[in-house]
């Protein structure tokens, strides 16, 4: 690298190496969930697309304000029957005054460090939702996507061929875990054992000690992956 460019962050480095396992694969941008990703980070999903063409994006979109952030929490993550929480109902569920909560989103008061975890829990995101930089929540969003595209490269290379990066997280499966993990010995004893063999076994492990979300995430890809319905 010479003195002239600029070493790139870990956002741009995992999206080049998301985009180079996609054509090592023959896979599009249209195998990959950015429609998640954008749900998880509140960036536009034509956002991400973009910077995964290369293409620059406005501040304001990839790291919004504190305001759209929380209109999109209320817009995204609605309440029964599929309608946004009330602002009375947010307000007394949290133990917020009214006022004070229009004036949040209004951009009129500014949410303390106590509060920005209330709302966070209250609409059951990570925290840091509404306060860490949209690169960086980018960033944790698509690491699933790259393990997903890695695992995928390392079946193909053991001659498992059905691939399917797209898959339903609809309906979750504690017992997927344990398939995954006979089907991973299926492969093993039809083939000699090497390096590549322990590497899948390291993978696999790596999966079963995921928390319980990204877990299912990636082993219902891993089932398309494997030629099983999702």
């Amino acid at each position: 690298m010479n003195a002239a460019e600029t070493p790139l962050d870990e956002l741009a480095a995992l999206i080049v190496a998301i985009n180079d396992l996609l054509s090592d694969l023959g896979l599009t941008y249209e195998d990959l969930e950015l429609d998640r990703a954008a749900y998880e980070t509140g960036i536009p999903e034509e956002c991400i697309l973009a910077l995964f063409r290369g293409e620059n994006v406005p501040e304001n979109l990839l790291n919004p304000p504190f305001t759209m952030r929380l209109k999109f929490l209320r817009e995204t993550r609605l309440g029964p029957g599929g309608k946004p929480f009330s602002m009375d109902h947010i307000a007394d569920r949290l133990g917020l005054s009214r006022a004070f909560l229009y004036h949040l989103f209004s951009g009129k008061r500014e949410a303390g460090r106590d509060v920005s975890a209330q709302l966070e829990a209250f609409f059951g995101v990570d925290g840091g939702f509404l306060s860490t930089t949209g690169r960086r929540a980018l960033e944790v969003a698509l690491r699933p996507t790259h393990a997903a595209l890695i695992t995928a490269m390392t079946f193909r290379e053991k001659s498992v061929r059905h691939i399917a990066l797209r898959s339903s997280v609809d309906a979750p499966d504690v017992r997927l875990a344990a398939k995954l993990q006979e089907a991973v010995s299926l492969t093993f004893a039809r083939q000699p054992d090497d390096s590549q063999d322990q590497e899948l076994r390291e993978i696999t492990e790596q999966v079963r000690a995921l928390p319980p979300t990204p877990r299912r995430r990636l082993i219902s890809k891993m089932r398309g992956l494997l030629g099983q319905p999702s």
